[in-house]
């Protein structure tokens, strides 16, 4: 059997490079993507990261003699609290197809968040579900969205030799008669404009302010959502600020009650140029009950019929979430992801 050295390091420590490599020596990420990935990870593995007010990390190296391998990252977040469990989570997987590697990557994962106590673990999440979570495990022949979850089709299979099961799916379905699917939000759409509901984008001359609502929104709107913790302003300011300045202001509609407060939010982005891609709705918890949702969404609609959009997807639905039954039917299942987990011994 093969021997395999493992390095590690923590938020506090000096990261180890190889660990920011990795994907793209065994993802075949563009030189881009591996820069945005490298960004992205040592924004959330560094020391001053607000995330680890109330969190640990621990990162581990696998090398076959002197090349790295694979890699892994377990996380301690202390405000997950689940089922009477206390589960640790494992993330920023990256590793070759070799199932030894991947197995001493977990076993010493495992035994980090063992010594804390912790005896379940759920993966692959990046510290919380802010990050990046899920393997996708189906519609590899298509094309990515901005932002889906994407990895190497081996990923799962992995995972299942390390003895994680999977527990929860997500879904994204297609839809292409979009006339009828808008004709669906009809009676929700006309009782939130009756309720006196109006519809703007991101003001860009008060982006921050902005920010803050779309913010406050999700973190109230998911509060109660599988696996869901609580993250600071600064935490989500960092991934949200980029994110939506790289994808436009346009992405976001807010929802704007008869007072002029933010009650909802849709966000959506274009990929490939004829598809909307409707990723998040979310409608402050004391606003909901009236359709909200639906109407907001029939409003990505109108903006994408208006523009020639040919298909819109509803992306990354939780199994029994609202948006799953939106659709009565038009909605075709394209694409899946799934979250496992497994003991800690």
């Amino acid at each position: 059997m093969t021997e395999f050295r493992v390095a590690s390091f923590s938020q506090n420590d000096e990261p180890i490079e190889d660990f920011f490599t990795l994907p793209l020596l065994v993802e075949g990420l563009t030189g881009d993507q591996a820069k945005a990935e490298a960004a992205g990870t040592r924004s959330l593995l560094a020391s001053n990261n607000t995330y680890y007010r109330t969190a640990d990390s621990r990162s581990f190296v696998a090398y076959r003699g002197d090349a790295p391998v694979g890699r892994l990252t377990a996380f301690h977040n202390r405000l997950l609290i689940d089922q009477h469990r206390r589960f640790g989570l494992v993330g920023l997987f990256a590793c070759e197809d070799d199932v030894a590697a991947a197995q001493t990557l977990v076993r010493h994962a495992s035994q980090w968040l063992a010594e804390r106590d912790l005896d379940a673990i759920r993966g692959p999440m990046a510290g919380d579900i802010w990050h990046r979570w899920r393997f996708m495990r189906r519609g590899f022949d298509r094309p990515p969205f901005p932002g889906e979850p994407r990895q190497p089709a081996y990923y799962p299979e992995l995972f299942t030799a390390c003895g994680f099961a999977p527990v929860r799916t997500y879904s994204t379905k297609s839809i292409t008669d979009l006339g009828a699917q808008l004709d669906l939000f009809s009676m929700a759409d006309t009782l939130n404009a009756k309720r006196g509901y109006s519809f703007r984008g991101i003001d860009s001359d008060h982006w921050e302010d902005d920010l803050r609502h779309v913010y406050e929104l999700c973190r109230h709107s998911f509060a109660t959502n599988w696996s869901v913790t609580e993250t600071t302003y600064e935490e989500f300011a960092d991934i949200y600020n980029r994110w939506l300045r790289r994808i436009g202001a346009d992405a976001i509609v807010l929802a704007i009650d008869p007072a002029g407060a933010v009650a909802g939010l849709g966000l959506s982005v274009v990929g490939p140029e004829d598809t909307l891609n409707i990723r998040t709705v979310a409608v402050l918890p004391h606003r909901s009950g009236f359709g909200l949702g639906q109407a907001i969404v029939a409003e990505h609609y109108r903006r994408a019929i208006a523009v020639g959009k040919r298909k819109v997807r509803h992306c990354l639905m939780g199994p029994n979430t609202p948006p799953q039954f939106w659709d009565h039917g038009l909605g075709r299942v394209t694409r899946e992801y799934t979250m496992y987990e497994r003991s800690v011994g």
